[in-house]
């Protein structure tokens, strides 16, 4: 048993380390320079390969070839690292890159050929096929959001690596234990038909619920462009204004508030709040000034979802201070309710207490040998 838990201990410490070293790796931008690492993509340009938010398995290599998906740091889009597919390798050997949904390659939007010393790494890839992991970067994505710069899917991914090794441990551990045979009694189980805790367990599920559908709805609408310097190509030149239309559609059975915010100046949005009825589809504009350098853009629209429950005047100053602060107005009385509910619960039948409720007595009549003792 002792043996068990210091090694669960020497475990725990492990770990740990491994979670310190990635924090350092992080601070001091080593990330990059790691032989192999977990990667997303925040954009749909590699559909329907790469999906927006997907996850893939990035490793360093000395050779790349046609057909190779590779992350790069970009010269002229705006963007930190780009991960597209080699279409071509010019006779100096550097690459030509594009996105699988995009219609032109990189360099067609005025990205310079990408030479190897921008090359991050290349995709892992399976029988021509990239080992995706969905979803991976929507986590790092919304806290990314709120503290930029911090990569809280890895830390998170640790934990939960940690506490699953720790709790397979801990049932080895328990099979060494002599079986107690512990009889059942009335009051035993009398506090879980109690009418405080069914209470606190409908409230919470719909907390739960109501919590879940709301944040799940936040999200970045993006947005990409070519800025060209020649006319009737169908992107927008240097420096023009022009328009994008957008929908929302409001899934869920709850009606909602939907503000829109863009993330750069000289983008706008209209409307910037919409009111959506479940299963209503609405349309919005975004108004975009094209930047005076040619290449690929992308412009991120923050949408923040709140349940329609607020005065307008109400919201608009709450959303106005911080963007949390409407949730916590909404949501915050549930929760104190919630926790107030538990106290009231655990006090009602502190260990030693013999109070049973009196409609159980019949229970217990009709199910004695099951509880005698």
């Amino acid at each position: 048993m002792k043996k068990v838990l210091s090694l669960k201990n020497l475990l725990y410490f492990f770990l740990i380390f491994i979670c310190a070293f990635i924090l350092f790796i992080r601070f001091m931008n080593l990330n990059d320079k790691l032989p192999f690492g977990l990667w997303y993509v925040h954009s749909n340009s590699m559909e329907p390969v790469i999906k927006a938010d997907d996850g893939y398995i990035l490793i360093r290599s000395e050779e790349y070839k046609i057909n190779d998906i590779i992350t790069f740091i970009p010269q002229v889009l705006d963007d930190k690292y780009v991960t597209h597919r080699i279409v071509e390798i010019n006779d100096d050997g550097m690459f030509i890159t594009k996105g699988d949904y995009n219609q032109m390659t990189d360099q067609e939007g005025g990205e310079p050929a990408v030479n190897r010393a921008q090359v991050v790494g290349k995709v892992l890839m399976i029988n021509e096929k990239p080992v995706i992991i969905p979803y991976l970067g929507y986590i790092s994505q919304k806290v990314n959001d709120m503290i930029e710069g911090l990569n809280t899917f890895e830390l998170l991914s640790i934990g939960v690596v940690l506490y699953a090794i720790g709790y397979i441990l801990d049932i080895i551990a328990e099979r060494n234990k002599p079986a107690r045979k512990k009889k059942l009694r009335l009051r035993d189980i009398a506090p879980y038909f109690d009418w405080v805790l069914i209470v606190l367990c409908i409230t919470m599920f719909s907390n739960i619920v109501f919590l879940g559908l709301t944040v799940k709805s936040w999200g970045i609408d993006e947005v990409g462009y070519v800025v060209v310097t020649t006319e009737g190509v169908s992107a927008p030149l240097s420096g023009e204004m022009f328009t994008e239309e957008r929908g929302l559609e409001n899934k869920s059975f709850l009606h909602f508030v939907i503000m829109t915010e863009p993330q750069r100046q000289g983008v706008e949005v209209e409307p910037k709040k919409l009111k959506l009825s479940p299963n209503q589809h609405q349309e919005y504009r975004i108004t975009i000034k094209a930047p005076y350098d040619t290449g690929y853009y992308t412009e991120k629209i923050h949408k923040r979802v709140y349940p329609d429950v607020l005065p307008d005047e109400l919201l608009d100053y709450l959303y106005s201070s911080n963007e949390f602060l409407p949730l916590i107005v909404i949501f915050g009385p549930g929760i104190i309710m919630n926790i107030g509910l538990y106290i009231w619960w655990n006090r009602r039948w502190q260990p030693g207490k013999k109070e049973v409720m009196d409609w159980l007595i019949t229970f217990r009549n009709v199910f004695k040998p099951a509880f005698r003792g």
